[in-house]
């Protein structure tokens, strides 16, 4: 529950409704007054500064004030053992003061046009937190936000308890009191809403669409997402920890990282596992998301090509290793796991597919425990540049680059597009930058893409939903009929 430990998508979409940003952003992509009513930046491009919004309360009813940004922005360098960290984001400021309470001037080392985009995912808490542990949020004795809701209670792997803020300031939500339970098997989700026992469930087996569409009271809801899933391989090291060291580091070898791509049939994933719910992707923004690139082609399936490339790089024979992948976290994550599985094997490797819970699995991959992984990262800033800095950017701590590069892929050219696209103030020199980016991952094969995930809800009858751009499932978007 503590808003600055994972920047996970569970996370935030628990976060989202309990806390507010200083910028929002609209279903068009573009940013709106959030905590903040309206920002400038100096002519030399370094100093921001931030108008907010007078007579907002914490959940305790004290202000809030300039002095809550400048204690969130340094507690969250402070927060331990995260697996997602959200440090990247403030990475840019070299430093922030209240000027008043209701004006804050934010300095960066250089000019961060991406700035406003790293503030609408921080999530501002009181300075009354002092030095709360991230247990304390789990307790409810530390959560203290300025969201439409207020946690209540928190019981780990059962249930949410969420109150109505009626001091918020923006528009209230239809309900006094939502309770959030947490049932990560698809089937208790399904044959919950099928009983009457819930009103809204997310992550709606695909398999299940069309039985629920026939139901009278149940509402099916279906939108594209940003959420690509992708298998990550170990690029850092000559060795790598699941595999022989005899064999050595295979996906160092750009050819074997094309043959593993050129072995997984993504439109069979899509077709016969998500049951047409998604999309083959070939790089991280979808079209319509800026950044995406529409020159870069679509992966091929052509596993007599994948033999012959790993044959050239000296793996004729294969070579044996485990691939990893949670469960309970992306839907019917452990059959398309099991999937790909039997498409390397084709290829002559010895897989063997191991499913971790996924409530421990992301801080074994951040541990770098798994030498090829499956994993997903989800755009909800409408834009590439979150999603390239904190997965295949070089790992940097310093200017926190790389915060989700759990495999140590590296490369000096995609580093220098990237930066290019942080440095630039003008949309099409940005979004140039950022095509460049995608266009070199996509042909150094950096990761495996698999396919852009499509988001199914059911919701109750009596019920409306209205899905976000970011694909979360808000409490805050459900409403009466």
């Amino acid at each position: 529950m503590d808003p600055h430990f994972a920047t996970t998508g569970q996370n935030q979409q628990l976060a989202a409704v309990m806390y507010d940003r200083l910028i929002h952003i609209a279903d068009d992509g573009s940013f709106a007054p959030g905590l903040a009513t309206d920002w400038e930046v100096s002519d030399d491009q370094l100093t921001w500064t931030f108008n907010l919004r007078e007579d907002v309360t914490f959940h305790d009813g004290s202000p809030f004030t300039a002095a809550d940004v400048v204690f969130t922005f340094d507690r969250i360098p402070e927060v331990p053992n995260s697996p997602a960290p959200f440090t990247q984001r403030l990475a840019a400021i070299d430093s922030a003061e209240a000027v008043d309470d209701y004006t804050l001037v934010v300095t960066t080392s250089s000019p961060a046009p991406g700035l406003p985009t790293d503030l609408s995912t921080i999530y501002i808490v009181s300075e009354t937190v002092n030095d709360a542990s991230s247990a304390d949020f789990d307790r409810s004795i530390a959560s203290n936000g300025t969201g439409p809701y207020r946690q209540v209670s928190y019981s780990p792997g059962e249930n949410l308890v969420l109150e109505r803020n009626d001091d918020y300031w923006g528009d209230l939500p239809d309900f006094e009191q939502v309770t959030i339970r947490f049932l990560d098997n698809s089937a208790s989700r399904v044959a919950s809403i099928q009983a009457g026992e819930v009103d809204f469930i997310d992550s709606v087996p695909p398999n299940d669409l069309d039985r629920l569409r026939e139901l009278n009271d149940v509402t099916v809801v279906s939108a594209p997402s940003a959420r690509m899933l992708y298998m990550g391989v170990d690029q850092l090291e000559d060795t790598t920890v699941q595999i022989d060291p005899s064999v050595g580091n295979p996906f160092l070898d750009h050819r074997v990282r094309e043959a593993l791509s050129l072995a997984i049939n993504r439109e069979a994933l899509v077709d016969r596992i998500q049951f047409g719910s998604g999309l083959p992707a070939n790089q991280f923004p979808p079209e319509g998301i800026f950044g995406h690139n529409p020159d870069i082609p679509e992966f091929e399936y052509d596993p007599e090509r994948a033999r012959e490339l790993l044959a050239e790089a000296g793996y004729e024979d294969g070579w044996a290793m485990a691939i990893h992948g949670p469960t309970g976290r992306y839907v019917n994550d452990t059959e398309v796991l099991l999937a790909i599985g039997q498409m390397w094997s084709q290829i002559g490797i010895d897989v063997d597919v191991v499913s971790v819970p996924a409530n421990v699995y992301f801080g074994r991959a951040t541990d770098r425990e798994f030498s090829s992984f499956m994993v997903a990262f989800g755009i909800t800033t409408g834009e590439s540049s979150l999603a390239y800095r904190n997965v295949l950017a070089t790992v940097d701590d310093d200017r926190g680059w790389g915060s989700n590069n759990r495999f140590r892929y590296s490369n000096e050219e995609f580093d220098a597009a990237l930066e290019s696209a942080f440095d630039a103030f003008e949309d099409a020199d940005r979004e140039a930058a950022l095509q460049e980016a995608a266009r070199i991952a996509a042909e150094d094969i950096a990761l495996i893409p698999l396919y852009w995930e499509g988001n199914n809800w059911a919701v109750n009858g009596d019920l409306d939903f209205t899905p976000s751009p970011d694909g979360r499932s808000l409490v805050t978007n459900l409403s009466t009929r």
